[in-house]
């Protein structure tokens, strides 16, 4: 008896109309179409379609029980909205990959080109000295402004070639051009 109860009131529950907050479960009747039942609880088609895996009309039989997705709560999406979110973010996180591949990249052949320089113009020694041209990028003396230091010899190399070059790859081609930067 308790099992008939539960039963009948299982099936008077899945009778009501779609709630505007929940999910809920009808009873497919004679003459029902997947588009009417779709227009009737205001549910895309394709939502009624993947949550019963039922793709066409000869499926619904009556008396089968259809779950009708929330449609009218925002939060709700279709399996096809979210594959498409699911791709946007993929498309996303693939050009950041790509973005942050090329910036390392960049990175590196800037850093390459610096040290390339570096080797060029001093071997790579902060104390090199060439008339007024001093330390291991060979600047002149008045950019230094009397601060040797390795720190400051980096920031104004670093400035000076972002200045005139844009980058150290710039410079480098200056350099193998006219044998200076």
């Amino acid at each position: 008896m308790l099992a008939i109860v539960s039963i009948s009131i299982y099936r008077k529950s899945t009778n009501n109309i779609a709630d505007a907050n929940t999910n809920s479960v009808v009873t497919v009747k004679s003459g029902d179409t997947l588009e009417n039942l779709s227009d009737k609880y205001n549910i895309f088609i394709s939502m009624l379609k993947s949550a019963n895996g039922k793709y066409d009309n000869s499926q619904l039989l009556p008396g089968d029980h259809l779950l009708l997705l929330n449609g009218n709560n925002k939060n709700s999406y279709s399996k096809e909205k979210k594959n498409v979110a699911d791709k946007q973010q993929k498309a996303k996180e693939q050009d950041l990959d790509a973005k942050e591949n090329y910036e390392k990249q960049w990175n590196q052949a800037n850093a390459d080109a610096k040290a390339w320089i570096s080797f060029h113009e001093s071997t790579d020694s902060y104390t090199a000295q060439n008339g007024q041209y001093y330390g291991r990028y060979q600047l002149d003396r008045n950019y230094l402004g009397g601060n040797y230091s390795p720190e400051h010899q980096e920031q104004v190399a670093n400035q000076y070639v972002s200045d005139r070059y844009g980058s150290w790859i710039n410079a480098k081609a200056h350099w193998v051009s006219n044998n200076w930067y």
